[in-house]
């Protein structure tokens, strides 16, 4: 699944809106993540993005946040992880030979608002702008774009402890408010897969691992499709 983009506008990296919130809040809980590196203008060669995106990947999971990976075969809608957004923009000076590049990296999560799942920018690193010669462009902007996940990481580790959790409210909060879930015996009769929105498993109703699964928790799917589409695996014990 090909994640990278690019954009005829350089100004529209400057103008990628995102939403403070506390760190607490915006990074609590997380232990799957999807990357995307975002870039516009001018690209000098030797801008290996590949190479950049695994050595991300590979920090993060380092790190025990687990890079989401497509199953073979599998068709996504859209990611159901929260995704981290590395923002990149180049812009060549032809008289200095030099490029200026400004570099933010953002997270985006899931948010619900009357039952509808969308995505908006909740956490973000200071940007950074930085004019250098063109030769040493690739490396510089590989430098500053891994030292930004660095920060992302820290940031995640002072709010996610080992041992201990902490609750999402930018997600549990609004779906509560704005659209309470039926109860499980209810929505047994409507839903046929059930799932917890911290577990990357659905389940049948019936099935003893999705009855210990609380209601604040519990996420419905009419199809396995929409399950998988979502994000989640088969249960192995109640194959559904």
């Amino acid at each position: 699944m090909k994640r990278f983009y690019s954009t005829a506008a350089i100004v529209i990296i400057f103008l990628f809106p995102a939403i403070s919130a506390n760190a607490k809040h915006a990074l609590a809980h997380i232990d799957n993540i999807d990357v995307t590196i975002i870039r516009a203008g001018e690209e000098p060669n030797g801008l290996a993005w590949e190479k950049l995106k695994t050595q991300i990947n590979n920090k993060l999971n380092k790190a025990g946040i687990k890079v989401f990976s497509p199953e073979p075969g599998v068709t996504y809608k859209s990611s159901i992880w929260p995704e981290l957004k590395i923002c990149v923009c180049l812009l060549k000076l032809e008289q200095s030979q030099q490029y200026v590049f400004h570099i933010q990296t953002l997270l985006a999560k899931n948010i619900y608002v009357s039952a509808l799942r969308q995505k908006a920018d909740v956490w973000k690193t200071k940007p950074i702008m930085q004019a250098v010669p063109v030769e040493n462009t690739p490396a510089k902007v590989t430098e500053v774009a891994l030292e930004q996940v660095d920060g992302f990481i820290e940031a995640w580790r002072a709010v996610n402890p080992k041992g201990v959790q902490f609750t999402d409210a930018n997600q549990v909060a609004i779906r509560q408010k704005e659209s309470p879930q039926p109860p499980a015996k209810a929505a047994a009769t409507k839903y046929l897969y059930v799932a917890s929105k911290n577990s990357e498993v659905f389940h049948k109703p019936e099935c003893a691992s999705a009855k210990r699964i609380t209601p604040e928790n519990l996420v419905y799917y009419k199809t396995r499709e929409d399950a998988i589409n979502d994000g989640k695996r088969p249960c192995k014990m109640c194959k559904p």
